[in-house]
């Protein structure tokens, strides 16, 4: 799927509620939620050694089997449930409010060979916005880091269903030719309630290969 088709759908998920968290107004089809659990990748052999990687303890391994960070406090796993037009590598929800769920999802792209993290954020806003034409009030990159890796943030006004505004942050790490995008979304007047969660899933962060 092309890079501007896996940053509408994340958007779009984002947009909307998740099922089972208590929502009437859900945009995709879900089932309910799985909790939190540790989980083991298929075993790989190296020559003739074979080795299972491992999730660490209170974590939930990705859909790709590359990292694994924690479902934040008062949230539940959902990834398990949801569908979309693309495969989403993390979901995490919280109950819903006024009709949506908070949540942070994780998608996954092809880096494409590139390979600097301020080029990268610079592509995947300037993506944003094209996909998104009504964001607004971007703020400033802010750096961090993810396990090690360089990453970059940033938050927004979005429309992303055209009627329900959201303040939405987004953290891009690559690693390995993939860049994997974090999308935390909530409305805005619960924004800074579950802000700190975001930090739990980056600190949780450990990357598996």
């Amino acid at each position: 799927m092309p890079m501007r088709a896996r940053r509408l759908a994340a958007l779009i998920l984002s947009a909307s509620a998740i099922a089972g968290c208590g929502s009437k107004t859900t945009l995709l089809h879900t089932s309910s939620s799985s909790s939190s659990t540790s989980s083991q990748s298929p075993a790989t052999t190296t020559g003739t050694a074979t080795t299972t990687t491992t999730a660490p303890p209170g974590t939930v391994k990705s859909a790709d089997g590359q990292f694994a960070t924690v479902i934040p406090d008062g949230f539940v796993n959902a990834r398990s449930s949801v569908q979309a037009p693309i495969k989403i590598q993390y979901l995490a929800a919280a109950p819903s409010h006024g009709g949506f769920a908070t949540n942070i999802n994780v998608v996954a792209e092809p880096s494409g060979g590139q390979t600097r993290i301020d080029t990268i954020a610079g592509l995947e806003i300037a993506g944003v916005k094209r996909a998104e034409p009504q964001a607004h009030d971007f703020s400033q990159i802010q750096s961090l880091t993810v396990d090690g890796q360089p990453a970059r943030a940033i938050d927004y006004l979005s429309l992303p269903d055209k009627h329900r505004l959201l303040h939405q942050y987004q953290v891009f790490v690559a690693k390995s030719g993939t860049i994997y995008t974090i999308t935390y979304s909530a409305l805005p007047s619960a924004y800074s309630d579950n802000l700190a969660s975001v930090k739990q899933v980056t600190d949780g962060w450990h990357w598996l290969s």
